[in-house]
């Protein structure tokens, strides 16, 4: 039974077993290179390029003006900056916390309260400098702080050690070693501390360059990964779509591509085959949480595409518990019992004694085991509407909405209701390709097969559907949409 300190909100496990190889914390893991090809290129930016051992420098010279324990809130853009400051505040021993945007001002003292003021970087005048020693690194004490979307609900402050944080990029190495000519990157916000694990810290794990990506929209994004022959791209489904789907790509372009991993949310099986078809490259879905941190499923190669499942990955098994996807570490295999989640939410005991309840580690998402062990993700159990004190699922009206004529996408919501407490409320992106066909025939059409189980209240047709920076859908509707 794992119990939170009541004022701090986090947890100490029991000592895990070891990772089978690899450093013991993110402090070290530069050292790949630099045993064994110090002067190749470790890091790119642009025209800008530090071998392993220049970027090992200019780590040490930046965390020489972090102190051990001080947390460091990053916000810059993506840059070389940003890699080489988030290392050095591990190799300080520091507390990296990472936002595009200012937080919340709940959540700003929340964090302040139990990890003292906040160092912003926000430009490159405000990157650390000194002349104070690395310490000596205790691999499972705090070093990282990342913030939940709040798709359904108040963001929450996942904390993490730096032995947590090293555990995709292991995976990674273990499950496709890396090529000597590999060049991995991604233009999503490296503030998000699952994209710096899964982009320059998994990288650097596998002995690999990382390219700092910047453009997402389709053409710029194409243009970066030709010019930096980028051959492992990490990506979320929405940049698939917008590449596979655009005039000014060209499928040359994107050659140098052997491997396209996505995350952050589910993909439409069409974009995947539209990609695939165009640019030879299959992307792999996979499905993971800040708390894990990152993946712990990933759809399998040999599955035909559009599958809608995948298998746990060697550190975890899963398990279904009253329709909701559980977590416990692996039992067999050279990576059971080396796994060690979140330690929990920063300030939040009750939340964090939710999530280990009954020695699970609950993921709040709805799910299915098929007869292969492979695992259904259905939907959100927070998703979930209450009519009237009857359960819908939102992504059963979804299916429905998006396999209807005239609708390219569809998202359901609650709609805050005093006699029912919530009805249902849908945003539609019209299919501007269905000849002839609008979007309330399509709804029509959806409510006729739906009948009465699946009641839609609200209908609202948008442009887009709303997402935040990893491209997921956030599930609210905008303020004042179904006044």
């Amino acid at each position: 039974m794992i119990t939170p300190d009541p004022v701090t909100g986090l947890v100490q496990h029991p000592q895990p077993v070891p990772y089978p190889f690899g450093p013991t914390d993110v402090a070290s893991v530069l050292n790949v290179g630099l045993e064994h090809h110090p002067e190749r290129v470790a890091l790119e930016d642009g025209d800008r390029t530090w071998t392993w051992s220049e970027l090992d420098a200019a780590v040490t010279a930046m965390a020489g003006g972090i102190a051990p324990n001080e947390a460091i809130l990053w916000q810059l853009p993506n840059c070389a900056e940003l890699v080489i400051g988030s290392l050095a505040t591990f190799r300080a021993g520091g507390v990296w916390l990472g936002s595009a945007d200012d937080l919340a001002e709940q959540t700003q003292l929340r964090v302040e309260q139990h990890l003292g003021p906040l160092r912003r970087v926000r430009t490159l005048e405000d990157l650390p400098s000194g002349n104070r020693h690395a310490p000596t690194i205790d691999p499972q004490a705090l070093a990282a702080v990342t913030f939940t979307s709040g798709t359904s609900g108040t963001p929450k402050a996942v904390a993490h050690s730096q032995r947590n944080l090293l555990l995709p990029g292991l995976l990674s190495v273990d499950g496709e070693p890396p090529t000597p000519s590999e060049r991995l990157g991604t233009p999503l916000r490296l503030t998000i501390l699952n994209l710096l694990l899964l982009g320059p810290i998994s990288a650097f794990l596998r002995g690999s360059t990382f390219v700092v990506m910047k453009r997402t929209f389709a053409a710029g994004l194409a243009e970066d990964i030709a010019a930096a022959k980028v051959t492992r791209l990490f990506a979320v489904p929405t940049l698939v779509f917008d590449l596979a789907e655009s005039a000014e790509v060209h499928s040359g372009q994107l050659v140098t591509l052997d491997r396209v991993i996505l995350g952050g949310s589910g993909a439409d099986p069409k974009a995947i085959w539209d990609f695939f078809d165009r640019f030879e490259v299959r992307p792999t879905l996979s499905y993971g949480l800040s708390e894990a941190p990152t993946g712990v499923v990933r759809e399998s190669l040999d599955d035909p595409i559009g599958s809608g499942r995948g298998f746990p990955m060697p550190h975890v098994d899963v398990q279904i518990v009253d329709g909701e996807v559980c977590l416990t570490p692996s039992s067999e295999g050279p990576w059971a019992g080396t796994w060690t989640p979140t330690l929990g939410y920063l300030g939040e005991p009750e939340r964090t004694a939710a999530l280990f309840s009954d020695g699970l580690v609950h993921t709040g998402d709805l799910g299915l085991l098929d007869d292969d062990g492979a695992l259904h993700v259905t939907g959100r159990m927070s998703d979930l509407i209450v009519r009237g004190g009857k359960n819908i699922d939102p992504v059963e009206i979804e299916r429905l909405l998006n396999t209807s004529p005239g609708i390219a996408e569809a998202l359901a919501v609650g709609v805050p209701s005093e006699r029912l407490g919530q009805e249902v409320g849908v945003l539609l992106v019209p299919d501007h390709d269905a000849d002839g066909i609008d979007v309330v025939e399509g709804v029509m059409q959806a409510e006729e097969n739906a009948s009465a189980f699946f009641p839609i209240d609200h209908v609202a047709v948008v442009e887009s559907l709303p997402r935040n920076a990893m491209g997921k859908v956030v599930r609210v509707a905008p303020p004042g949409l179904f006044d």
